[in-house]
């Protein structure tokens, strides 16, 4: 493998820790600051590829100041359905991440 290689190898796994230290951070800032709330699971989207199945669930929700959102589960349950009740946590800054409790 050349240096080009090398480099782009190195660029990607960079990218990759990044997104998993962020993702990590945010996870924590919610569990401990996040704000509970009442939502309804709004919409789930099949991402995947013909054979995969991701799904990205999402909640509708009433923050603090009275603002409603829309906000992707990053912990989903494969029970959860259009419509369905679900209290869960949402970022304080970012509102639009939240997590089910």
């Amino acid at each position: 493998m050349d240096t080009k290689g090398i480099l782009l190898w190195a660029g990607l796994l960079a990218v990759c820790a990044a997104i998993c230290l962020v993702s990590r951070r945010m996870k924590k800032q919610i569990e401990e600051n996040g704000i509970e709330a009442d939502g309804v699971i709004s919409r789930i989207e099949d991402v995947g590829g013909p054979d995969d199945v991701t799904l990205h669930c999402y909640a509708r929700y009433r923050t603090e100041d009275g603002a409603e959102v829309e906000g992707l589960l990053s912990n989903p349950r494969s029970d959860l359905a259009v419509g369905q009740p679900v209290r869960l946590k949402y970022h304080p800054k970012h509102r639009t991440n939240a997590r089910l409790i």
